[in-house]
């Protein structure tokens, strides 16, 4: 049953990050805050990721990490879900 925490956690971050960025939360501050913000969400989807996947179910959480990684790269999104609520809108 802690394995639902974990998606429920990445469900908050990803929620996070969908609503701060289409409200524009953070526009008014610094770059370099901005920056840390994304970095920091981004790393706590990362350790997130690496937990379930050494604790729970190693394939399915190995994959979301690879995911986030994909999503960071191509789309600058901290959680899978945020790289497809991007895209969607770019679409």
């Amino acid at each position: 049953m802690k394995g639902i925490h974990l998606i429920v956690a990445v469900l908050a971050l990803s929620l996070f990050g969908i609503v701060s960025g289409d409200l524009g939360l953070f526009r008014g501050l610094p770059l370099e805050t901005r920056r840390v913000i994304g970095l920091t969400e981004f790393g706590a989807n990362l350790a997130i990721a690496i937990y379930g996947a050494v604790v729970f179910h190693r394939l399915a959480w190995s994959a979301y990490l690879v995911l986030s990684v994909a999503g960071l790269v191509l789309v600058s999104a901290a959680t899978p879900i945020v790289a497809v609520w991007l895209a969607l809108k770019l679409l």
